[in-house]
């Protein structure tokens, strides 16, 4: 039988799926109806996969058809799809899909009980609100996300994974991304009609909120860039990932939204870091080319399409990321941290103050946003200021729940590939929650993958006990090369 993600992954097939995004992308600028159809007939032949192939497989399919689908919700937003395709599609998604993946997996891990644990203590702020003021909506935009990256967390660390089948798992993230492209470049206006200031663009981002465009077009740069340096076609073609690359980081440039595309950029920096810790016996098992020789070319590119945006923008860019107003510029305002961070730092601080006046249980979920005072009616921007202020002192266990999942994650990485890989995933959704806190799909999506198992943790711990650090090393070569030779997917075009 005919299985879509199998499809979807190959590389022969590449170019054709590239194809369809583009178009997909391009017809929401006309009419929401063809995605919609699209995105509806995909959904109902994946769950038919799902009860047509083996029952050890089903888990790595929901994983699947989660990281697929939660990203057309950047898409359905843009194109105003909603109710059709739900404006938090995400969170339902890992919301419902997760416990199902958690139930067909029957595998525990320390991990997921972290997951289990956030859980649990996200519930005691949802049963008061010391503002009188939270709705149902209210409980829901601020508690979905933590919900969201809990089960995230506890279900993606039950699988064991082969390296290639996470690099694979590229694509499904980005095509849906690559829509999103299409569709903000093609409603921008002509960049001579764009007026360019000191604050966030909406014209550039499809109309749409341009920290979450952003956002979402930082992780197209992310993947685009690592699939180029593990020599791994997104397209099917280098040429054409080389210009997608170009294309997502102008246009996320333009947004003027800055904590997208720098968290892109760190981790990037991230998978070059632990990429230079492959020895070449690795390089050559994986058949990644020695990539300090993309160094300079995709340095240079990088700088071209920066400058170029520069220009285009009448300089207006680089002084956005020096944190410069229109009030700094003429001096009547000081330069500080807030007016660096657009007011997030003073909405941060008032939300510690928020915490030490209800530092046991919090004020509430959402009722934060009622209770500021100066920032009185302004959602929260990050994630653990929100969680401190309506969480209290279990927000703050909470959050240093995401930590020991980070240093998790990093100590049971098998080698540095996937190190880089899986740390920088976690960073990058990690970050995203200090601007837009938990507002889209990535961050909860983004950390639940960073916390797969990349082969047996049991082989992992009797390979530690039994070999030296030399020896670890020849059985990591040995692994990629068992890897690189699945039928499944002939990884490197």
């Amino acid at each position: 039988m005919f299985i879509f993600f199998n499809s979807l992954k190959q590389q022969n097939k590449s170019f054709f799926w590239f194809i369809v995004h583009v178009l997909l992308g391009a017809s929401a600028t006309i009419s929401a109806f063809p995605m919609i159809i699209f995105f509806y007939v995909a959904l109902g032949y994946s769950f038919i996969n799902l009860f047509t192939i083996n029952a050890a497989e089903r888990p790595r399919l929901i994983a699947e058809i989660i990281i697929y689908f939660a990203s057309f919700e950047a898409l359905g937003r843009l194109a105003e799809s909603d109710p059709f395709i739900p404006y938090e599609l995400g969170k339902y998604i890992l919301l419902f899909l997760c416990p199902l993946g958690i139930l067909l997996s029957r595998n525990q891990t320390a991990k997921g009980m972290i997951g289990l644990v956030i859980l649990i203590l996200s519930i005691p702020a949802v049963m008061f609100d010391e503002s009188n003021q939270v709705s149902f909506n209210d409980i829901k935009f601020n508690l979905l996300g933590l919900l969201n990256i809990g089960v995230a967390i506890w279900f993606f660390s039950t699988l064991n994974l082969k390296l290639k089948t996470l690099i694979s798992w590229s694509k499904p993230l980005v095509y849906p991304i690559i829509s999103v492209l299409i569709f903000t470049i093609i409603r921008t206006p002509n960049l001579d009609e764009v007026e360019f200031t000191l604050g966030a663009n909406f014209a550039t981002a499809g109309g749409f909120g341009s920290n979450q465009v952003s956002t979402i077009l930082g992780l197209g740069v992310f993947v685009i860039a690592v699939a180029i340096l593990l020599n791994y076609r997104i397209s099917g073609y280098k040429w054409l990932d080389g210009i997608l690359l170009g294309l997502f980081t102008i246009q996320g440039l333009l947004t003027f939204s800055r904590g997208g595309m720098i968290g892109g950029f760190i981790a990037i920096f991230v998978v070059m870091f632990y990429l230079t810790k492959l020895s070449v016996k690795e390089r050559m098992a994986l058949r990644i080319p020695n990539f300090k020789k993309f160094i300079l070319p995709v340095g240079i590119l990088l700088f071209i399409v920066m400058m170029a945006a520069n220009l285009i923008t009448g300089g207006m860019l680089l002084l956005r990321y020096m944190g410069e107003t229109q009030g700094t510029l003429t001096g009547s305002a000081e330069k500080n941290l807030n007016k660096i961070t657009t007011n997030r730092s003073d909405i941060f601080m008032e939300d510690v103050d928020l915490f030490l006046d209800h530092s046991m249980l919090g004020v509430g979920v959402g009722a934060s946003t009622y209770m500021r005072d100066e920032y009185k009616g302004y959602a929260p921007h990050v994630e653990l200021s929100r969680l401190i202020a309506e969480h209290g002192l279990l927000g703050l266990i909470i959050f240093s729940l995401f930590i020991v999942v980070y240093f998790l994650n990093k100590g049971y990485a098998p080698e540095s590939i996937s190190k880089g890989i899986l740390i920088a995933l976690f960073l990058l959704g990690f970050l995203a929650t200090f601007h837009s806190a938990t507002r889209t799909y990535i961050t909860p999506l983004l950390m639940g993958i960073s916390c797969v198992n990349i082969g047996t943790m049991a082989k992992r711990k009797k390979t530690n006990r039994k070999k030296g650090n030399a020896k670890g090393n020849s059985i990591a070569v040995n692994r990629f090369k068992l890897q690189t030779a699945d039928t499944e997917e002939n990884l490197p075009a």
